[in-house]
């Protein structure tokens, strides 16, 4: 019964915690919730590297799809927990040479 009680203190204090950062960090909220579209560049090993319009959230594996995917025999040296990221607007996602 007692763990009950410690897990739904902890449960609500971790969700007051996150409103609260939220709303001390007005930029934060707006990359999360922002419906406008980014703005992102693309750069390296990819069929059309350029820049392009993407829903807000978007990561960089959904960037490398919209450009075309890699270029055959590419070899990227970036980590997938990168690609996995949501990317900003006016971000430039390099992925080394082409």
């Amino acid at each position: 019964m007692a763990v009950d009680w410690i897990r739904r203190f902890v449960l609500v204090s971790i969700l007051f915690t996150g409103f609260y950062y939220l709303k001390e960090n007005p930029d934060l909220r707006k990359r999360i919730y922002s419906e406008e579209p980014i703005r992102v560049k693309i750069e390296g090993p990819v069929l059309n590297p350029g820049f392009y319009s993407l829903d807000a959230g978007s990561s960089g594996k959904d960037l490398i799809e919209m450009a075309g995917g890699y270029v055959p025999g590419a070899q990227i040296k970036t980590e997938d927990s990168i690609l996995e990221q949501p990317l900003e607007d006016g971000e430039i996602l390099n992925l080394g040479k082409r």
